[in-house]
């Protein structure tokens, strides 16, 4: 069965059937197959040695909760002193994970827009640990790493409205005038 239809993320990938089961929407979907180098020699090879298939979750389409379901190739380095056994390159999801690049960066788009992770983790249906450990990949690329504390630390209480708490904590460096943190 061949579709001409192009969805986004997918477009280099060859969608073989479509299921819609309870609610969830299924794309079974395999990319053509190529040489690829090695890793170890950078030989290339187009010796296929399996296929597996990776269930992956994606982000909505259609309205519906999406799994695709990637039967990728596992190939063999053809160099008598290597034979490497190695995953095709492909664009839909990193090594060693379950959810594609798509659905990583929908959830990073609406954590950096102030989205609670429950409620981030109930839209995409996953779980708040996954959101939360998401947020820490996300807003690790957006701070600075602490090498050294100040010699002098100011801490100060005043009154505010920070979610919803009385009085607010600031952490400074009385020198530099930078405040460090800030906690309800």
């Amino acid at each position: 069965m061949n579709f001409n239809m192009s969805l986004p993320g997918l477009e280099a990938f060859r969608i073989k059937k479509t299921v819609e089961n309870g609610g969830v929407f299924q794309l079974h979907v395999e990319l053509d197959a190529k040489p690829h180098r090695c890793p170890v020699c950078n030989v290339l090879t187009k010796k296929v040695h399996d296929y597996r298939t990776q269930k992956i979750q994606h982000s909505k389409l259609f309205v519906r909760e999406t799994l695709i379901f990637y039967r990728k190739r596992r190939y063999k380095c053809e160099q008598p002193n290597c034979e490497k056994r190695f995953y095709e390159n492909n664009s839909l999801v990193e090594h060693y994970q379950r959810q594609s690049k798509e659905l990583k960066q929908a959830i990073a788009l609406e954590l950096i827009h102030g989205k609670n992770f429950k409620s981030v983790a109930s839209r995409f249906n996953i779980s708040s640990t996954t959101v939360m450990r998401r947020f820490d990949e996300v807003g690790s690329s957006f701070l600075k790493e602490t090498k050294e504390l100040p010699s002098v630390i100011a801490i100060d209480e005043y009154k505010g409205d920070l979610d919803g708490e009385k009085y607010q904590t600031i952490i400074a460096d009385p020198w530099i005038g930078n405040p460090g943190d800030i906690a309800g």
